[in-house]
């Protein structure tokens, strides 16, 4: 099981992700209209992300004489967007697609649906790196008798090439599942047992499950894991959350006639010179890499290196591996405090050597059985520093399909720990109350996190105004603010206790009062108006004659205890202090 001398270099990938996404006009109106919402909202969200992956909506159910008008189309399908990267054109005519203007087939031929498939992912110009085929139906309606051999027979042939089937089950309702989507989705499966969809009735949890399936799975890396001297396994290291792009703007030339962006290009050239004649012809020739040369005065020398020495000197570290040292005890791992940077996610591969998953699931069940971690020395990549990571055993991570596999945590070192400056407290001055108070109040505030759950309210404002824009659409579509506090886990917490802590809080809370420091720094030496003039009118009631300026300047030239805030009252508020503070 020694691992192979290319495993150490840094893997390629080529080519991209093709889903193709099928709607069975057969199931009822609504069930069709919900599939086809829900795959509105998941090619929009492809156009958002700027998703680089071929898509494909088609129609199947439908009646032979409105298809099979070309050689590349098939009988009883059709098709809304062709097999093709997302555009903002091929959104608007599905946008505007009106089911009931097809006319549904008698019967079901789900053999020729899934040969449609094949010759549209043959006939694609692009270079595909994964196949993934997603129905929408229910799974009540079968083909006919004559067609179900030959479709669980298109279902293998499929599933041999690498195509990934997927169905989802649009319903409301728990039902029976006819036997023969059982023995559809077991060849899916590859013989195993299959696990049966669950019914889904909401469009935005279809596009989430579609967007999940669909999503480009690539390993960052994929490496020898060296668990003993002569004993390697093969293992992919994943990613499994997308680190957000920065919003800045970039400084872009163009040019001024074509409006076409300008790029630089760096070309290195050698000059030979034919003769040591000063009217001699020169030449310039391209310089090739493994003729490029380095070189570092030192002691008065020039000292040269080549290209391959100046990777081996930034890089002493050896070829990208992992490498076990040993075990620790899983309550060493603190998570949350020891965050460096984001985490990956170790899954075996069974590409470079084989029977790597039998020993990658000894290893977890091991793992999980003694609640121990794995630590170990990381390097993804050729010009990366090594780091001491704990391998952490986990299942379903972020909540994907995936049984095993461990979490890798980065061990910060020394140097990247700082002692807090805390000092220490009284804590006989708390009450037990209050402690009381502040643990209820922190039990009620957690929440699972997730990296999908907020989002930038003003960057979501703005890309919806300017994608209404592009979409040429009259109404905005509505962006629900996560970041609001949410008043419901508040509900029980004491609130006489709250506000004897920290005051009154909500809508209910009141202006605080202005010390008397303040009032008095604030004070003016000087009152700018007529005494005799504003005690006549305080007689007569008439100090509503006063500007607003003049009430705050008289409030505060008495020196008057326990006086509010003065700032955003209004002046029948101020004209009321002066009667009840003056008089």
């Amino acid at each position: 099981m020694d691992s192979d001398e290319e495993l150490g270099e840094v893997p390629t990938y080529r080519g991209i992700p093709a889903t193709m996404i099928l709607i069975n006009l057969l199931e009822e109106n609504n069930v069709v209209k919900l599939a086809l919402d829900a795959t509105c909202r998941f090619y929009r969200q492809c156009l958002r992300s700027g998703s680089a992956q071929t898509l494909g909506v088609y129609l199947y159910g439908v009646d032979d004489k409105n298809t099979a008008q070309s050689l590349i189309e098939s009988p009883g399908v059709k098709e809304f967007i062709p097999l093709s990267l997302p555009a903002l054109l091929e959104f608007k005519k599905l946008k505007n697609v009106d089911i009931h203007s097809y006319k549904k087939a008698k019967e079901l031929k789900l053999s020729d649906v899934l040969w449609h498939c094949s010759k549209t992912f043959a006939n694609c110009k692009k270079q595909i790196s994964s196949y993934k085929v997603i129905l929408l139906t229910q799974l009540k309606i079968t083909p006919i008798v004559a067609d179900q051999t030959p479709t669980l027979k298109r279902v293998r042939d499929l599933t041999d090439s690498n195509v990934d089937l997927v169905i989802l089950n649009i319903a409301q309702t728990d039902y029976n599942i006819d036997s023969f989507y059982i023995n559809f989705l077991k060849e899916a499966y590859k013989g195993q047992d299959p696990v049966l969809p669950e019914p889904i009735f909401d469009s935005i949890e279809i596009e989430k499950v579609m967007y999940k399936e669909s999503h480009r799975r690539l390993a960052v890396s994929n490496l020898s894991f060296e668990i003993a001297e002569g004993f390697s396994i093969s293992v992919g290291v994943y990613s499994l959350v997308k680190k957000a792009g920065h919003n800045h703007h970039r400084k872009i030339n163009l040019d001024r006639e074509s409006n076409a962006v300008v790029t630089n290009v760096t070309k290195m050239t050698k000059v030979t010179i034919e003769s040591e004649d000063i009217d001699s012809s020169s030449k310039e020739l391209p310089l090739l890499n493994s003729e490029l040369l380095f070189s570092q005065e030192y002691g008065g020398e020039h000292v040269e290196f080549s290209t391959d020495e100046i990777k081996s000197m930034k890089n002493p570290f050896g070829p990208p591996m992992l490498r076990l040292l040993g075990f620790k005890p899983a309550g060493i791992i603190c998570k949350e405090k020891w965050f460096l940077k984001i985490g990956y996610f170790l899954y075996p591969s069974e590409k470079n050597i084989e029977g790597s998953t039998v020993a990658f699931n000894a290893m977890h069940k091991a793992c999980s059985d003694l609640d121990m971690v794995a630590i170990c020395v990381l390097c993804t990549r050729v010009n990366a520093r090594p780091t001491i990571v704990a391998l952490n055993p986990c299942r379903n991570p972020n909540g994907l399909d995936v049984a095993i596999g461990f979490d890798v945590i980065h061990i910060p070192f020394v140097e990247n720990i700082r002692d807090l400056n805390i000092e220490d407290e009284d804590e006989s001055s708390i009450e037990p109350a209050h402690k009381v108070v502040m643990k209820d109040l922190l039990s009620s505030i957690q929440f699972d996190y997730k990296p999908d759950m907020f989002a930038n309210p003003k960057l979501q404002s703005e890309y919806r105004a300017i994608e209404a824009i592009a979409l040429e659409e009259e109404e905005i579509e509505p962006f629900v603010d996560t970041t609001k506090p949410n008043s419901n886990f508040f509900q029980n917490v004491n609130e006489n206790l709250f506000e004897e802590m920290f005051g009154p809080f909500g809508e209910l809370a009141i202006k605080r009062t202005a010390s008397k420091s303040s009032s008095e720094g604030s004070k003016k030496s000087k009152l700018d108006i007529d005494l005799g003039l504003f005690q006549y009118r305080l007689s007569k009631n008439h100090i509503e004659k006063y500007t607003v300026s003049q009430l705050k300047e008289i409030l505060q030239f008495n020196n008057i205890d326990g006086l509010p805030a003065l700032t955003g009252l209004k002046k029948a508020e101020l004209v009321s202090l002066v009667y009840n503070h003056c008089k």
